[in-house]
């Protein structure tokens, strides 16, 4: 299994600190987000490669994030480069994502991570019911939060964990079961993103990829119980940022 983590946004809500450091290289106890991932990805799935989809604008940030990792991790990391260098040139998440699949000639069955995520889930889960299904397999975060739910992909499943209904951030959610930017993809099924990027226009959200598939091919959902955040906005980075001191988490990372 290969990874990518996609790390190509400018993150425009959390200006003024991401016109100068991309989001995935945010601190969290000191240590950037980015190396809570690549660690919990080394440790659980152990890829043959971690692909990081960044952009132009902060190609040579990752550079350096990656010269500071010990060596058998950044051997096992490369780095693809959407040719933008600011928000309005962006690819979005598919596309970015149909991007760096190409630019790295991904024939594996890949992994799909957000970067600006911070989880304690076990990866080798969602790996695992991918393999059973042969389907491509979401994770899944109950937010407990109607009004929350409300910015996310919002799921349902049925008892046998297969994805029935699946809307992005609709205004009156019927779960508050939610996707949250991981997802594996059986090497079979990577065909799929090529058909919807040729023929749609909505490219920026992979939720609206997934709404698509879901009428052509069964997906599945992990849902996981721990500690998630998304973050997106400079409360939910400030509140991750607090879990993780509290933990003293960051002492693992350095």
């Amino acid at each position: 299994m290969d990874v990518i983590v996609l790390a190509g946004g400018f993150a425009t809500r959390l200006r003024p600190l991401s016109e100068y450091i991309p989001k995935p290289l945010f601190p969290l106890g000191g240590v950037p987000i980015l190396n809570y991932i690549v660690y919990k990805i080394e440790e659980e799935i152990k890829p043959g490669r971690i692909i990081i989809s960044t952009n132009k604008r902060f190609e040579n940030h990752f550079r350096y994030w990656k010269r500071c990792l010990f060596d058998e991790l950044k051997q096992k990391i490369e780095l693809i480069s959407e040719p933008t260098y600011k928000n309005e040139e962006k690819f979005g998440a598919i596309r970015g994502l149909y991007y760096a699949i190409k630019e790295a000639w991904i024939e594996n069955d890949l992994l799909v991570i957000a970067g600006d995520n911070f989880f304690d889930f076990d990866l080798r889960k969602i790996r695992r019911l991918m393999k059973e299904k042969n389907a491509i397999t979401l994770s899944l975060y109950n937010l407990k939060s109607l009004e929350e739910a409300k910015r996310f992909g919002v799921v349902s499943i049925d008892s046998d964990n297969r994805i029935i209904e699946l809307y992005e951030k609709p205004e009156n959610p019927k779960s508050t079961l939610i996707s949250t930017g991981i997802y594996a993809i059986p090497k079979e099924k990577l065909r799929f993103l090529e058909e919807y990027i040729h023929t749609n226009n909505e490219q920026d959200v992979l939720g609206k990829f997934f709404e698509w598939l879901l009428n052509r091919e069964p997906l599945y959902g992990y849902p996981y119980e721990g500690v998630w955040f998304d973050i997106g906005t400079l409360d939910s980075y400030k509140e991750a940022n607090e879990y993780v001191m509290k933990k003293g988490l960051f002492w693992r990372w350095i």
